[in-house]
């Protein structure tokens, strides 16, 4: 402001006019921006003429459009906020004057960016509309520029003491007035609760307090100190190595120290890792199973050995160190080592090579040889040789070459297959066995010599056997390339690697088509009569046994045809034994050709034949009689002669005239004399008193009685077996009766007679109760578990204490009910089919199996069969017996078999005799049987010995 002005303006004297001038030279003077803003017009009233520089446009303009010019020039971002909050302001308080300060950008006449805080007073309408603004715009820029600056040095300051990887603190008497963030995780607090809070005694260990006070002292002397540890105390209260650096330093004028900690624990892990690896290699050094020795490259000499290596050269390590590396090789090969030694040496090390070595006695041993190349921390070189004994692994080499010697000259076939099973070799003996070559079957599985035979459970159960014991052995039927199918006796091993992992299979394998033509031939001569083919008189008697003990329990009857040809013996001593053996075969077809499926014709020797018949009647009895007169008697066509014969028949009948077979045969065969004497060609019945048959049955019935008091009661036991594996899964309970006067008594005898005095109830719970008994004898005893089937007779199921029965001789014996089975006849279950649903179920319901004997040969309700809770059918022997001959009775079988598996049953047939009939039975998924093919009824001790042998054989 001029002298002029000042003294115009203290003297009153200015005018309204001179006022205005005097403001502007005022507003020209001044740095700040000083202005009244018209809203409406959207001009300045007036305003500092830096203004108009600031923006580079003349006074009048900022006069005229101001406010224009102030938008335009506005960041986005500012003039938003700025005016939103003027309005805001205005709305609040409309019609009044309220000051505000703003802060702003705008950019000046060169685009550069300016700051500005402007303080106003902002006068609104009535409405709340902006009117007017006064006020004074100050440029903040450098002000702002040197705040930022400022900032921005903190900023990577204390990023820079963040970013540290050691703790940085400085302190004030004492205190921690400033840490960095590495020194607040480092002893596991917050920077906060730290600074101005704590010292440094407070985190480390109490032990230290003193040692850490005095340093701490002398460091506020002027002391600069040496690094040096301590042990710091984390908050949680654990505790870790550190080091710190610290020195004296005045700041503010107040005496302070700064410095820094490291925390020590990486390098300590680090150390620790270094002893460690070590005393590892030290470890591995003298813990390897190889001996090692360390040499001087230069020198070539021994400075290290372990342990391995005295054992080897049998020497000291004392002796050893020093020793030269040519001294453990035999002098003839030390030039070609010497060049071995060079050349690992150039390549840092090689191997493995085999070498020989002396051992201090003089022995030369074979080793392998690998090295390799160490260069210690001064530069030295040395080489460090591990030798390997291979002495055992050059014997296991020469006893593989003998092993393959053996296996070419084998005679027995040898496959070896992969992990995969696919063959990778097969000897010689093997290509003359299947008549394949090599290359024919290497590459393939040996599903490609496979018979088809076998069902997909029998490998399945080999391959459990070879991963749970790592061997199989068994009866397996084969395939050559011929076609010809062939049994053989299989081995089968595992081999595996050190991890347990499976290298090969190795099967060897004979032939035992031989063998197993010499066993049928021995069956067949054991069971059947050599020239007619036919069943002989054992296996006559235990199939009479089994239809008497069937017809009783069902209360049918049975006849015994005893045939004998009149005035054979005049052809066989006319024409000779080739022509009467050759009547005999023909009769014997004859004689097939009249019967039923279910019927039986056997061969007891020279001219007599004897019949048996199942269920039949008096009249069908006489029927068939009359069938065989007419047939047999038919002219025979012999060589040259024809010639005639004809048959004499005795009958007897069961019950009436017998109870057991040798009854009931030696009846017939007094029928068959007195036919002979009432003039050949013709049949008669036996007969006898009354009164003789009461007083047998009654004398049975008495003998019954005191048999059960006297335990003269015993059980057999018929293996039955597993189609698929070939091993026994069960067996049934045949009762038999050891009498002290008649020895063993047939049930086909006793039996009838205990139906009809009842004692059969007595002596079927009996036989349920041994039986489960015995199992759980067999299973204690570390047998594998199998069923036991009992038969149930009509009299004991109807009784109505059946289900009771069961229950508590279970729980006696403590057998697992899963492991009793009970055997029903058609007859019983459908006799009423209601009431029987409701007592299997019972019985089904406490896990007992349920098997209905002797189906096809009674009158089954399929609407019922469906709704019973049985679980396995056992079809007759009279539809097994000719299964192989008899087209129908395949047919049934067959049949049988289908409608047990549609119903999702087991199904077992009784009465297999011969291989065939087990071949056709398997290839229609039968899935169990039982006969003399396999074996008779046993006692209990044999029957656990053949279970045994199985067992131990795996089969």
């Amino acid at each position: 402001m001029t002298d002029r002005v000042s003294k115009k303006v203290a003297g009153g004297e200015l005018s309204s006019h001179a006022g205005l001038a005097l403001l502007d030279e005022l507003l020209a003077a001044s740095e700040h921006i000083a202005y009244r803003l018209d809203f409406v017009r959207g001009g300045y009233d007036f305003i500092s003429p830096r203004a108009a520089s600031l923006f580079g446009v003349a006074l009048a303009e900022l006069h005229a459009r101001g406010l224009h010019l102030l938008r335009e020039r506005l960041t986005a971002e500012d003039g938003e906020r700025c005016f939103g909050e003027i309005e805001t302001l205005c709305a609040t308080a409309p019609g009044q004057a309220r000051s505000l300060c703003l802060e702003y950008r705008v950019r000046d006449a060169a685009g550069k960016l300016v700051c500005f805080s402007d303080s106003m007073t902002v006068l609104s309408d009535a409405a709340g509309q902006p009117l007017s603004a006064c006020g004074i715009a100050v440029d903040v820029t450098e002000r702002r520029e040197q705040e930022r600056a400022l900032r921005d040095s903190e900023e990577k300051y204390r990023a820079t003491m963040d970013a540290a990887q050691v703790g940085v603190f400085i302190l004030h008497d004492y205190k921690f007035s400033y840490v960095n963030q590495k020194l607040a995780e480092m002893f596991g607090y917050r920077a906060d609760e730290l600074v101005d809070k704590l010292g440094p005694p407070d985190v480390v260990i109490p032990e230290q307090h003193e040692l850490l006070i005095g340093k701490m002292q002398r460091r506020a002397a002027g002391e600069v100190s040496a690094p040096y540890e301590l042990t710091g105390l984390r908050k949680d209260g654990s505790t870790f190595p550190l080091m710190v650096m610290g020195r004296p330093l005045a700041i503010g004028g107040r005496p302070a120290s700064v410095g820094t900690l490291t925390d020590l624990s990486a390098q300590r892990q680090a150390e620790q890792k270094l002893k460690d690896k070590t005393r590892r290699y030290a470890a591995l050094f003298e813990g390897a199973q190889e001996a090692i020795l360390v040499a001087d490259i230069d020198s070539r000499r021994v400075v290290d050995a372990n342990v391995e290596a005295e054992l080897l050269f049998l020497r000291p390590r004392e002796e050893l160190i020093g020793m030269s590396t040519a001294a453990f090789h035999p002098p003839e090969l030390s030039v070609a080592y010497g060049e071995a030694y060079a050349r690992h040496i150039r390549a840092g090390g090689g191997g493995p090579d085999e070498m020989k070595i002396v051992t201090a006695d003089g022995d030369i041993v074979d080793v392998e040889i690998s090295s390799n190349v160490i260069e210690t921390a001064d530069g030295h070189r040395l080489i460090q040789g591990v030798f390997r004994d291979i002495r055992q692994r050059k014997k296991s080499e020469a006893d593989l070459r003998l092993a393959a010697r053996v296996f070419e000259s084998s005679q027995e076939s040898i496959m070896i297959t992969n992990a995969d099973s696919i063959i990778v070799s097969v000897n010689p003996a093997f290509l003359e066995m299947t008549g394949y070559s090599a290359a024919e079957v290497i590459g393939h599985t040996p599903s490609l010599i496979g018979s088809g035979r076998h069902p997909a459970e029998f490998f399945a159960a080999m391959r459990q056997t070879l991963n749970d014991e790592g061997r199989w052995q068994g009866e397996i039927w084969n395939r050559r390339k011929s076609g010809e199918i062939y049994p053989a006796w299989l081995t089968i091993s595992v081999y595996r690697g050190a991890a347990g992992e499976v290298l090969n299979y190795v099967g060897i394998e004979s032939d035992i088509s031989e063998r197993h033509a010499a066993q049928e031939h021995i069956r067949q001569l054991a069971y059947f009569d050599p020239l007619t083919g036919l069943p002989n008189r054992r296996l006559l008697q235990d199939r009479a046994e089994q239809a008497l003990v069937s017809a009783e329990r069902d209360g049918k009857r049975v006849a015994l045809l005893f045939i004998d040809l009149d005035h054979f013996k005049t052809i066989n001593d006319s024409l000779g034994h080739s022509a009467g053996d050759q009547l005999l075969s023909e009769v014997a077809q004859r004689l097939l050709g009249c019967m039923r499926r279910m019927d039986t014709v056997a061969r007891l020797g020279g001219d007599e034949f004897v019949v048996l018949l199942g269920e039949v009647t008096l009249e069908g009895t006489s029927e068939v009689a009359r069938k065989i007169l007419e047939v047999v008697a038919r002219p025979y066509q012999i060589e040259q002669h024809q010639l005639g014969v004809t048959p004499s028949m005795g009958i007897s009948l069961f019950p009436q005239d017998g109870g057991d077979f040798e009854t009931l045969l030696k009846h017939a065969d007094t029928a068959m004399y007195r036919a002979k004497e009432s003039g050949r060609n013709s049949f008669r019945f036996f007969a006898s008193e009354m009164n003789v048959a009461a007083q047998e049955r009654l004398e049975l019935e008495n003998g019954l009685r005191q048999g059960l008091k006297r335990s003269e009661f015993v059980l057999h036991y018929q293996p039955q077996i597993n189609v698929a594996s070939g091993r026994i899964i069960g067996a049934e309970a045949l009762v038999r009766w050891r009498h002290p006067q008649l020895g063993l008594v047939s049930p086909g005898k006793f039996i009838p007679v205990a139906e009809i005095s009842g004692l059969i109830v007595p002596i079927g719970e009996w036989v349920l109760r041994e039986a489960c008994r015995q199992n759980r004898s067999w299973q204690l005893a570390g047998l594998p578990p199998i069923s036991v089937a009992v038969n149930i007779s009509s009299v004991q199921f109807r009784g109505g204490q059946l289900e009771e029965s069961v229950h508590s001789i279970l729980a006696d014996s403590r057998l697992p009910s899963e492991y009793l089975e009970l055997e029903l006849t058609e007859g019983i279950v459908m006799g009423n089919a209601v009431e029987t649903v409701e007592i299997l179920r019972r019985l089904s319901a406490m896990g007992v199996k349920l098997a209905i004997d002797d189906f096809g040969t009674g009158y089954s309700s399929l609407s019922y069969l469906k709704r019973f809770p049985i679980d396995k059918l056992k079809i007759d022997q009279s539809f097994v017996r000719d299964i192989v001959s008899d087209p129908d009775d395949w047919a049934i079988a067959t049949a049988v078999i289908s409608l047990g598996h549609s119903l999702r049953l087991d199904v077992i047939a009784e009465g297999v005799e011969h291989a065939e009939q087990l071949e056709m039975l398997r290839l229609q998924g039968c899935d169990e049987v039982q006969g003399y093919y396999f074996s008779v009824p046993l006692p209990a001790d044999e029957f656990a010995e053949l279970l045994q042998q199985q067992n131990m054989k795996g089969v």
